[in-house]
């Protein structure tokens, strides 16, 4: 190869392949750092008063399940808890 030529020697160099990703990478990283900090810290938010937001509207089959259920509900039986399973198998 002619020393004097402009063209650099192009060898594969597994290291300065890994060197060049990681200063890539991390110079990728700290643009995006920067970018988080400069945004604003505050969320915009709207805020509906009481008074002028519109009612919650229910579904009228919600409704009907809710009265049918009500209506059907069985009292539940109590449930037995470990000392009386205990009695029972002797323990």
């Amino acid at each position: 190869m002619n020393p004097k030529s402009d063209k650099p020697l192009r060898l594969f160099n597994p290291l300065s392949i890994w060197t060049d990703f990681a200063l890539k990478s991390g110079g990728a990283m700290l643009t995006a750092a920067q970018a988080a900090v400069a945004r604003p810290k505050v969320p915009k938010v709207a805020v509906i008063h009481s008074a002028d937001a519109p009612a919650p509207k229910i579904a009228k089959a919600a409704r009907a399940k809710v009265s049918k259920a009500a209506s059907k509900a069985k009292p539940r039986k109590a449930r037995k808890n470990a000392a009386s399973r205990a009695k029972r198998r002797g323990r």
